[in-house]
Order: C-alpha cells, then sequence, then structure tokens
C-alpha cells in the first residue's frame, strides 16, 4: 500500500485498516434458539475433495511482479525463510529459475526499481511493529546470489515511508518520517550512495498524501481537518499555499500532477458530487472540471490510465466488478484484443503504460485462482505473460464467486459477494466475513484481498461465505460512506450484516442455527459486536485482530497518527469529549460480555500498534473468568495481521477447527504435523491471563 502517495495511504488508511464495525441489530422476524455444537454427524456435506491449507497459501505464490526500468530484470515477493523475500530473474530467460536476492526473516513489504541499474529499493519493518526502514538492494548481474544490501535508516523509533525517487537526480530518494518530531511527519532526502537523511520540508499543515516534483520534493499534498474536510495544499517560495478545502465529509484524492503545467487530476466527491468523478485542478486559477464520471453513475473513480500528454487514456470504475472506459478508438480496440485471448471470466487492469517501449503492464484477475501479471505490445498486438505457473491447488475444488445485492431493512442497497461451495447452495452452515477499514472494500478477483482466499477455503470446506460492503465501506460514493458515522457497533453498519444473514436464510441459502462471523480489525470489531449486541444471530464468533474497546483503540494510536484522525473523530468519536466517550463506550464490546452467548475465538499479534494486544487480553480476560467457551491465538512475532508463513497456516487450521466444531461444516485430517505442533505454540491458557 505503499505508492507515491505520502502519508493518507499508509496512515489514514492504515490506521482505518485497523478499525471497527459494530452492531446492536436484532433478526427481524427470526429469533434463533440456543443449540450445542454440532456433532460430526450432523456436520454439513462438503466437497468430495478438500483443498489443502498449504496449497491454497502456497509459498510459491508470486506477489508485487514488477519490470526493471530498463526492461532487463522482473523481481517480485515470495515465501522465503517463512517471510516474503526478494526474487529476480532476467526478462528474456523466460526459462530460468528466479534467485532469491533478500533471506530476511521478517518480510519486504514493499519495493521499487530504482532509476540506477541494478538497483532496488524496499521497506521492511520489524516482526510488525510498523516502524519501516528503507534499505537498497544491488543486485550483481553476473551471480545474483552476490547481490549485497544495505541499509539506508536507522532509527527503529521511526517509520520511513519511501514516496519516490527524484527525476533528476537517482541518488535521491524522497521519504516522510516523524524523524524530527514523533507527532509531525515532516520530508527528507535520503542519499542512495550514503544514507545521508536531509529534510527539506516541515509539514506544517498536516499534509497526509502528496504528489512530488521531478525534484523530488512535496510540490502538492491534501491535508485531513478537525471537521473532516480536506484541504489541497501547494509548496511555493518556501511555503505552502492553500488551493482549496471541501466540505466536510467530501472526498478527495490525488491522481497526478503535471510541473510544467501546474495542473493535477484527482479523483473528488467535491462541490455537491455523491460519486468520486475525475477533476481536472488548474491549481494557478483554482478551476475545476470533470473530465469523466461514471456512466452507470454508481461508483467512485477507481484507476485512470495516462497517455504519453498526461491525458486520461482508460478510466475504471468498481461496482461488482471492474467496468473499464477506453477514451480513444485505439485504446478500446487494445482492450478488445486483449479480452479476446481469455475464455474465461476475468477482469482486466492496465497497471501502467510504459510509452518509451510501446508496452502496457496488465493484471488479470480471476474469481478461483491467483492474478496474472503481462506485458502488452498494441502496435504488434503481442502478449507476453510475466512468470504466470498454475497454481498448486486444483480450481475446480473452490468455491463459485459472484457478486450480489440485497436490501437492507431501511431500503438502502448493498453489494456484496457470495462464495459457495461447489453444486450446494441450500440449509448451509454460513460465514459472515466483513472486511477491514471500515474505510475499504472487498472485490471480487481472487488476489483483491486475504480474505478472498480464505472464503474459498470455507466454501470448499461446506459453508455459504458472505462478504458484504456494508456502509461506510469506499467505492459507493460519499453519502454511503457517512451513512456508517457514528453507527459503529448497535448502528446500520452492524444493520447490514444480520439483513445479509436474513436475505441468506430466506433464500434457503444459510442454516439460521449455523450461522458464524468472523473478521479482522475492523471486520474483527464487527464479530465481537456481533456476539455481543446480537447474540441470538451468531452460534460462533472469530476476531482477529479485533478492538473490544473503542474508547482504548483510539487512545492507543501512535502521537504522529493524531493529525489524522478527522475521519474517526467523525465516524467514531473522540474519547476526549464526554458525551463521545460515553457513546463510545456503549458500542464497545468489552462492555457487554455478559450478552455473549456463542463460543469465542481471538486471534492477536503481540506487536500490532493499533489494535494493540491489550484489546484481546481484556475480552479474553473477562470470558474466561466466566468459563465462557474461549480459544485465544496469539504470534509473538506479528502485528496487525499475520505474515509469517507458519503463524498464517497455523491460524487457518485453527479457524477451520473451531467453525467445523460449532458450526458442522467439514475438516480436513491431512493437515501437515508442523502446523498443528506450531499452532499448539501459539495458543495462550487463558487462565493465566
Amino acid at each position: 500500500m505503499m505508492k507515491n502517495k505520502s502519508t493518507v495511504t499508509r496512515l489514514a488508511l492504515s490506521v482505518a485498516l485497523s478499525t471497527v464495525l459494530g452492531t446492536m441489530a436484532v433478526l427481524s422476524g427470526c429469533t434463533l434458539s440456543d443449540k450445542q455444537p454440532v456433532s460430526e454427524a450432523e456436520s454439513v456435506q462438503h466437497v468430495s475433495a478438500f483443498v489443502d491449507v498449504e496449497s491454497l497459501f502456497s509459498t510459491s505464490e508470486k506477489k508485487s511482479i514488477a519490470m526493471s526500468k530498463d526492461g532487463q530484470w522482473i523481481a517480485f515477493l515470495k515465501m522465503h525463510n517463512g517471510a516474503h523475500n526478494l526474487f529476480v530473474v532476467a526478462a528474456d530467460k523466460s526459462d530460468a529459475i528466479p534467485v532469491p536476492v533478500t533471506n530476511l526473516i521478517d518480510s519486504v513489504d514493499s519495493f521499487i526499481w530504482s532509476a540506477n541499474r541494478n538497483e532496488i529499493l524496499f521497506s521492511k519493518d520489524h516482526q510488525g511493529n510498523e516502524n519501516s526502514q528503507i534499505y537498497k538492494l544491488a543486485l550483481n548481474s553476473t551471480d545474483l546470489t552476490a547481490s549485497t544490501t544495505t541499509r539506508l535508516t536507522h532509527n527503529d523509533e521511526v517509520d520511513y515511508i519511501l514516496l519516490g525517487q527524484s527525476e533528476q537526480d537517482a541518488n535521491i530518494l524522497a521519504v516522510a518520517a516523524n524523524h524530527v518530531t514523533p507527532e509531525r511527519i515532516d520530508y527528507f532526502h535520503l542519499t542512495v550512495d550514503q544514507g545521508e537523511l536531509t529534510q527539506t520540508q516541515t509539514n506544517s499543515v498536516s499534509l497526509f498524501e502528496t504528489q512530488l516534483n521531478k525534484a523530488g520534493q512535496v510540490a502538492l499534498g491534501l491535508a485531513l481537518n478537525a471537521d473532516n474536510s480536506t484541504s489541497m495544499y501547494t509548496f511555493t517560495d518556501g511555503r505552502w499555499l492553500k488551493v482549496m478545502t471541501t466540505e466536510p465529509g467530501e472526498i478527495l484524492e490525488i491522481i497526478s500532477f503535471d510541473e510544467q503545467t501546474n495542473t493535477a487530476f484527482i479523483a473528488g466527491s467535491i462541490e455537491g458530487r455523491d460519486k468520486q468523478e475525475l477533476i481536472k485542478v488548474d491549481l494557478a486559477t483554482k478551476s475545476t472540471e470533470t473530465v469523466h464520471l461514471d456512466p452507470q453513475q454508481s461508483s467512485d473513480l477507481h484507476h485512470v490510465v495516462f497517455d504519453e500528454q498526461g491525458q486520461p487514456l482508460i478510466v475504471s470504475y468498481y461496482g461488482g466488478k471492474l467496468r473499464n472506459y477506453p477514451l480513444t478508438d485505439t485504446a478500446a480496440k487494445a482492450l478488445q484484443q486483449i479480452h479476446n485471448r481469455f475464455s474465461q471470466d476475468i477482469e482486466l487492469k492496465v497497471d501502467k503504460i510504459n510509452h518509451k517501449e510501446d508496452q502496457w503492464l496488465l493484471t488479470v484477475s480471476f474469481a478461483d485462482r491467483p492474478d496474472q501479471k503481462y506485458a502488452y505490445y498494441p502496435t504488434q498486438d503481442k502478449l507476453t505473460g510475466l512468470l504466470n505457473e498454475a497454481p498448486e491447488f486444483d480450481p475446480k475444488l473452490l468455491g463459485d464467486r459472484k457478486s450480489i445485492t440485497y436490501t437492507a431493512s431501511d431500503g438502502v442497497e448493498i453489494q456484496a459477494y457470495l462464495t459457495l461451495p461447489k453444486n450446494l447452495n441450500k440449509n448451509l452452515p454460513t460465514i459472515v466475513l466483513p472486511h477491514g477499514g471500515p474505510w475499504a472494500r472487498d472485490q471480487w478477483g481472487y488476489s483483491s484481498g486475504y480474505f478472498v482466499p480464505v472464503a474459498h477455503y470455507f466454501a470448499n470446506r461446506g459453508y455459504a461465505v458472505l462478504q458484504p460492503n456494508f456502509r461506510g465501506s469506499l467505492g459507493f460514493g460519499k453519502r454511503f460512506i457517512q451513512l456508517g458515522e457514528k453507527n459503529w457497533g448497535t448502528g446500520t453498519m452492524q444493520h447490514d450484516l444480520t439483513d445479509g444473514v436474513n436475505y441468506l436464510i430466506e433464500q434457503g441459502i444459510a442454516d439460521k442455527q449455523r450461522v458464524g462471523i468472523m473478521g479482522a480489525s475492523y471486520g474483527g470489531y464487527a464479530a465481537l459486536a456481533g456476539a455481543t449486541f446480537t447474540p441470538d444471530v451468531y452460534k460462533a464468533v472469530i476476531s482477529y485482530v479485533g478492538p473490544s474497546s473503542l474508547v482504548t483503540l483510539m487512545e492507543s494510536f501512535p502521537a504522529h497518527y493524531r493529525p489524522y484522525l478527522g475521519t474517526w473523530y467523525v465516524a467514531v468519536g473522540d474519547p476526549e469529549i464526554a458525551k463521545d466517550r460515553a457513546d463510545m463506550e456503549s458500542r464497545s464490546p468489552i462492555n457487554f460480555v455478559d450478552q455473549i452467548k456463542a463460543p469465542l475465538m481471538l486471534v492477536q499479534g503481540a506487536n500490532d500498534p493499533r489494535v494493540t494486544q491489550v484489546e484481546s487480553d481484556n475480552i479474553a480476560r473477562a470470558l474466561a473468568a466466566k468459563n465462557h467457551p474461549l480459544e485465544y491465538i496469539l504470534a509473538k512475532d506479528e502485528g496487525h495481521g499475520f505474515m509469517k508463513q507458519n503463524n498464517k497456516l497455523a491460524s487457518i487450521v485453527a479457524m477451520e477447527r473451531f467453525f467445523a466444531k460449532h458450526l458442522g461444516g467439514g475438516t480436513s485430517n491431512k493437515v501437515n504435523p508442523a502446523i498443528s505442533a506450531h499452532l499448539d505454540t501459539l495458543r495462550v491458557d487463558v487462565n493465566q491471563l
């Protein structure tokens, strides 16, 4: 998530990813009776063959495939030493075996190819603490195994965010960090050769999203104000000058900046718009004009590809699936030629265009297998795969995944994804899987999020899995987000989940006696809220790095998050305001543990800086005191979500066994003994808390 956009994606969205959702909805017209755990004999029928957890979450899967700027190398991330490490292979040797060029035990978070030949720049933190450091990898072109890594930043208490590389001097990296003052993220230049850090700009206006000029300085940025409005600033003559300020709740994102013409393209739901449109801004005159908006008027702007002159070429929107709109006949023809090569149902995204090489870099997404990467040469109508391989699992064993819509009890339409077992669609044990954020959304493609393979995994075990884009989710317009404000825990955001359960029951898909809920981060909070505020709906609950208290969640954010919490104060509340604090307490599951009926599983990373371990410890202590059925999985070397392969596999097996015990889905007896043994090391004796 770390692109050339400063701190909003890393903070506002990364903070958002540690969020919460709540519930006080009751199944309308459905009072569910208590029921003992489902016995093996009562277990739902499932497919004849189980997909193996190690094949579905394979160490061979490649992520973040990227070609070097000179076209000589292809780099990607793959599991090695139990963590995601960098691999490199020569681009012109399709049969060559990729070589690991890092051997780290903590995963590489992100990387870019340097403008310097045979050089990669990457970031990683330590055991999930989210204080990322920046590294340079120098490739040895004759012997990749002899490549060397140099750490360029050295303060373990600081989170260094790589914004980009100067176009004028490849030895200069633009970096954002709270290096000078913990409460403020400033801008620096970092030299590639010596690792020297020099402050270039003081972020006195608390920018969260930035665009760089050719010299690698922040030229344009966005600041989130306390009232949840957004201000755009330019940096001119050593000062931050305000270009515009939106109304509270309006969404504004910078897509591109043209230094020569002093213009920018933005995605905005400003000046009365509900959906984010593609808007051109003249930074000198402060004038705006819509360039493109969704022809279906249903979705926010999702993605833009530009031509060689910096003008929009392809504009994309995301509803239930990705929709591309080419703006020239040539682009339309190229997209059609690409689509003609695929017989399956796909999503096609043009990631970027290398105009000098007449090369389009593409991502092709499928419902039932990992993304594939391609280079397309439109003049030649030539499509070249970039290290694509068949998955280790059989896609036929996965579920049937589709986009659906249902109507909430107050009439609002909710888009969702439903993954069903092959050839089974009636009276199924069901898992509701709300996404994190909540300022995020689920998508259709297999590789679009960590929990899509999880949904398939449970569909293979005989479950229906529902992933609703409930109120507050991104992509459906400004009003849809605002409908989630102050609705965490006991409001419409959670009602949307309950209404989804009702819909599946009415369709005959879900067995109302065997419905569970599981989620991570905000989704983990939604699971806890479901357990406390709708205790008769769910028969099994898993909270994965989910906060149990809105108050302690807000109070635990690091100091340098504070300027970026305007959205949080509006949507959740400010614990320093007495009225807000009381409201937040009323929507915090920790205060209502006596209402919990369902067995509960907690999954937590000990180093999580966003949803700290205390969130899971507190609710575990409260339930243990009541001898309530409880399992607690704790990884001491993880943060906000499990990255290490052994922890990831063990936690998924634990979830499978938990739901099988309480909901009656299938479970495989052919689990690698090493996974089961590692799972035992993660289990917490709750009586010792």
